[in-house]
């Protein structure tokens, strides 16, 4: 099996960050009940890989979904949420399979043709699956998750790479032997998404770009 680089994106000094520094407003819609310390983690470590090339991420609460019940019940006591740029939804394996969605994906995000995309899925049971097989945090694996799919919504389509945080392709071995919280994105992928930020509006989706494991 091939090893790779990771990749990094140049850091802002803290002077460009103050004059320049964007921002992704992000909601979760959470399915599959998972605990509120685990979501605090991986909003964590979203929250360092965007800063990281000067993106703010500023989170609008949680909205704790209930499978078979009537609405959501909301985390936070927030009475009231506003849309946020993004939504990010937490599913269920059941939720996926009912989906059709491919049996190694951790989780996909639906990428328009043009514009900024909107919503992105992470699929928390085969998360936790994944981490216990690599012996790794799941919450960290989360957040990678999570990081990664909000990325292909500011990113053009087909925007995997080879190495670094939007590597789209991954097995068990490669997140045993990976410190995911050391990933980043490129120089040129950093500038994209700064360039969403700046000039793209949110719009529906038409297509799908997934990150997962290899079929073993």
């Amino acid at each position: 099996m091939l090893t790779f680089v990771i990749g990094s994106a140049h850091l802002l000094s803290a002077d460009d960050r103050a004059d320049s520094e964007l921002a992704v407003t992000i909601q979760i819609h959470d399915y599959s009940n998972v605990s509120s310390g685990s979501l605090t983690r991986a909003r964590a470590v979203v929250t360092a890989m965007y800063e990281r090339i000067g993106v703010r991420t500023e989170w609008m609460g949680v909205v704790q979904q209930r499978v078979g019940h009537q609405g959501p019940a909301r985390r936070d006591e927030i009475s009231r949420i506003p849309i946020a740029q993004v939504t990010l939804i937490i599913l269920t394996a059941k939720m996926a399979a009912r989906g059709h969605i491919s049996e190694g994906a951790l989780g996909f995000a639906a990428v328009p043709d043009e514009g900024m995309g909107r919503i992105a899925y992470a699929i928390y049971d085969r998360v936790r699956v994944t981490a216990a097989r690599a012996a790794m945090n799941e919450d960290d694996l989360l957040g990678f998750v999570m990081a990664h799919e909000i990325a292909h919504l500011m990113l053009p389509r087909g925007s995997h790479a080879e190495t670094g945080l939007m590597r789209g392709r991954w097995d068990v071995r490669d997140f045993q032997r990976t410190d995911v919280l050391t990933l980043g994105f490129s120089p040129d992928q950093a500038s994209e998404i700064r360039s969403t930020l700046l000039h793209k509006r949110p719009t529906l989706a038409a297509q799908t770009e997934a990150v997962g494991q290899r079929e073993q």
